[in-house]
């Protein structure tokens, strides 16, 4: 699932190609992918492009007056690429997925045309994703991760009254937006903090650490233009892949050896998802 650095990215690739522009046409080739009508933003123009948490939006204009936004979400498999020419859509990298490199491939659910012959496609292999047209932007309850609001005192206030493992905190998209699995584990490795932990166990000093270290990995995923992990699901819009794996401290690392003291890193399975941990940086909260 592409987390706020991989949207970040997809949102800095897509700006300068897309701002200005005027949609022509939408094809919708799976209805469950788009909500709306899409009469509704057809002769609009895209005047800017942005992100909040996990979702993109595009602010639309028509007749100089604000009418609608288009936005959208990726879940777990969405895909967004960007051609200049809609009839010679073809990228330097096949596209995970589809088994070739040409668009519209087999998971092209949404086409957006623009005036200038250019699209955007929009994929999705297992249908989670859309693109929902609104009055206002859809933006998610939480704080985002790089909003000015996300401190170390937001985090004491949601972790002293919980109980709740702190990783299944962090990525609670109600609480702070734009954390998943990849740097939640990464930020909390770095911390030093096992992701079993009760929330309202971390003390002060902690609190502060895991603040700095999810900054710091975040920032380091959105320079590195995000994962494109084992499954290589996420590509940006000119199909080419992140390069943040490179730099995974623990994710998907089980079985290899810890940056820090050289400990075999473990992958564990809790409240139904795969972590990873170094036994030793991150000592059990069950052993203490």
């Amino acid at each position: 699932m592409p987390e706020l650095p991989e949207v970040e990215s997809i949102k800095n690739s897509l700006k300068p190609n897309i701002t200005g522009k005027i949609i022509k046409d939408i094809d919708i080739l799976s209805s469950k992918n788009f909500v709306g009508n899409k009469k509704d933003v057809i002769g609009n123009k895209i005047t800017s492009v942005y992100r909040y948490g996990k979702v993109l939006v595009f602010k639309l204009e028509k007749l100089d007056k604000l009418y609608n936004y288009l936005n959208i979400h990726f879940k777990l498999s969405g895909q967004m690429l960007y051609a200049k020419n809609i009839n010679n859509a073809i990228f330097e990298n096949p596209i995970p997925f589809t088994g070739g490199n040409k668009m519209p491939a087999n998971t092209t659910r949404v086409i957006i045309k623009f005036t200038d012959n250019s699209a955007i496609f929009f994929n999705d292999l297992r249908k989670f994703g859309w693109i929902k047209i609104s009055k206002q932007p859809l933006i998610p309850k939480g704080i985002d991760v790089l909003d000015k609001r996300f401190t170390p005192i937001l985090i004491k206030l949601l972790t002293h009254k919980t109980r709740r493992p702190v990783k299944v905190l962090l990525m609670d998209q109600d609480l702070i937006t734009g954390i998943g699995n990849i740097y939640a584990n990464d930020s909390l490795y770095l911390a030093g903090i096992h992701p079993q932990r009760k929330s309202n166990s971390l003390n002060e000093s902690e609190i502060k650490k895991l603040h700095k270290a999810i900054i710091e990995e975040i920032k380091k995923g959105v320079k590195d233009k995000g994962s494109s992990g084992a499954d290589e699901a996420f590509i940006l819009p000119d199909g080419s892949r992140g390069n943040h794996q490179r730099s995974f401290l623990v994710y998907q690392r089980d079985g290899k050896l810890c940056k820090k003291c050289k400990t075999i890193i473990k992958r564990i399975k809790h409240n139904g998802r795969s972590s990873f941990i170094c036994p030793r940086c991150q000592p059990s909260p069950l052993s203490s």
